[in-house]
């Protein structure tokens, strides 16, 4: 690694944190190390542990990690085929992301840990092109410039396994889905989830069995889009550590197994402005002309947007029609089997609960990313005045090749050659990730494809399945 930079990285635009006061807290809490963490292209997140001793130099000048970084394929192998990264020379800063102080978090699951979220810069503090975290930062300036906000959420699945010396796959409950007994077998790992996401500072609205075999979903709450990417992120060491500490295994893959019925991450989305829901109006679905807009824009950029949200071999494998995994492109109104599922505000529920979920989203997704070209997909039908087709009720997996062309629904991508062609034929994905990023995750997503050429489904599966 290089040695620390004579100029310092500066730091984010917040309120400043005083380290000194930072670490007496975090060692009063008993806190020995500040897991500094990112995820990458293929949706992995990786760390580096700074020690409480050593945080005012990690705040003040980042830690050094390899540029190689960003172009870390599924499989951590290096690839060079991007022109910008194209030899292992270079490194990068990792600078905790901090507004306050309470942005470290003491790990609740993991007793002596910290966690901080880190930005990407170049060696000298400038702006570096790979970083992740910035592109969603950037998206909401512009979401700001266009006179709104945004909340965002994810729904969160994962396979529970019971651990076995080789490896195999133990379902740690047996069912029935949704079922009080589901829960019952893994009563303890929920009931310390729960603890341990509350101590974390996280909120879910609820935690269940769900439809696949031995699965479990929590919801988390709506939040800011930084937020709701960090508290993602969050989550991810929270679920491991509880399972762990009750001899679980959990995989968030988006597919554990060829028979699983398949992990989604759920991306649910809505603009505010002026304080206000404002997909929420007295249209048709209870749609404002912004909602409709936004509804229209993600529609019409789903091919390529899907290939950031659901973007590894994982992804296209668990693609399939019936699975509610979004395998065509259409929307419908509490459609689960549609790519776009329209959440309408209710007298029940309330105006503000208005949101489209993007069913085409899963772990494999770096969660910033996923957010970034969402919610500017959303705006760009909003400022072009888009309007959405008529909604679709039914599972259109049942219907033959004629009435779904008839109805101008397309699969979406299910082999490496056909998202690659929709990614780089997206305008608005590249100018979202910009040329830099979107090489490197081209570069990342082609080498994912070269792996999986020669080995069978069954092969290419059990190698993702525990590293989200």
């Amino acid at each position: 690694m290089s040695p620390t930079p004579d100029r310092p990285v500066p730091p984010p635009a917040a309120a400043p944190v005083d380290p000194d006061a930072l670490a007496a807290r975090l060692r009063d809490r008993g806190v020995h190390g500040v897991q500094v963490g990112w995820v990458d292209n293929n949706g992995i997140v990786r760390s580096r542990i700074v020690p409480v001793t050593d945080l005012a130099g990690a705040l003040h000048r980042g830690v050094g990690v390899t540029a190689a970084f960003a172009v870390f394929d599924s499989h951590d192998g290096i690839t060079f085929a991007h022109e910008g990264l194209s030899t292992p020379s270079g490194d990068v800063r990792l600078v905790p992301d901090l507004a306050t102080a309470d942005d470290v978090v003491a790990l609740a699951g993991e007793p002596g840990l910290a966690w901080a979220h880190g930005r990407q810069v170049a060696a000298d503090g400038s702006p570096w092109p790979y970083c992740q975290r910035s592109v969603l930062r950037r998206q909401v300036e512009r979401l700001a410039d266009a006179g709104f906000e945004a909340r965002a959420g994810f729904e969160v699945e994962l396979f529970l396994s019971r651990e076995d010396p080789d490896g195999a796959l133990v379902p740690a409950h047996r069912g029935p889905a949704y079922s009080a007994n589901a829960v019952r077998d893994v009563h303890e790992f929920v009931v310390r989830l729960l603890a341990d996401v509350e101590g974390n500072g996280l909120r879910v609205g609820q935690v269940h069995a769900e439809y696949g075999g031995a699965q479990v979903e929590l919801a988390l709450d709506a939040r800011d889009p930084l937020a709701a990417a960090d508290a993602q992120v969050l989550l991810r060491q929270t679920v491991h550590a509880a399972a762990r500490a009750h001899g679980l295994r959990a995989s968030l893959a988006p597919l554990p197994s060829a028979e699983a019925a398949g992990n989604g991450w759920h991306l649910h989305s809505s603009l505010v402005r002026e304080g206000r829901n404002a997909l929420t109006g007295d249209g048709e679905h209870g749609l404002s002309q912004v909602g409709r807009g936004y509804l229209a824009g993600l529609l019409r950029e789903l091919p390529g947007v899907v290939a950031v949200t659901a973007p590894s071999t994982g992804s296209l494998l668990r693609r399939r029609p019936h699975y509610w995994a979004g395998a065509y492109g259409f929307w419908g109104v509490e459609n689960r089997e549609a790519a776009l599922r329209l959440g309408p505000g209710s007298p029940l529920l309330g105006p503000e609960h208005t949101n489209v979920e993007l069913k085409a989203c899963d772990a494999s997704a770096n969660p910033y990313l996923a957010l970034a070209v969402a919610l500017a997909a959303g705006l760009s039908g909003v400022e072009e005045g888009l309007e959405p087709p008529v909604p679709v009720q039914e599972d259109v997996g049942g219907w033959d090749d004629a009435r779904r062309a008839e109805a101008g629904i397309h699969a979406l991508a299910t082999t490496h050659e056909e998202q690659r062609e929709h990614l780089l034929a997206s305008t608005l994905v590249r100018e979202v990730l910009g040329e830099d990023l979107l090489g490197a995750f081209v570069a990342c997503r082609d080498a994912d494809a070269a792996w999986a050429a020669d080995r069978t489904p069954d092969e290419v599966l059990a190698s993702l399945r525990w590293i989200y």
